[in-house]
């Protein structure tokens, strides 16, 4: 006997699902990409600075 799989819509239902896990507020700090991006760059900066001043 084989199963038969009810006809189903998968992509709805999965798609809301992601969106219901991105939705959710974590109590973390606020931090914009681009302030990420800036401090990213300022860090190697002072690490390149120390190695060929130091």
């Amino acid at each position: 006997m084989k199963f038969q799989r009810a006809a189903s819509t998968g992509g709805p239902s999965s798609s809301i699902g992601i969106m219901r896990f991105f939705d959710t507020d974590t109590g973390g700090p606020k931090m914009s990409p681009e302030f990420v991006v800036v401090v990213s760059a300022v860090i190697v900066l002072v690490i390149l600075l120390v190695q060929f001043l130091g």
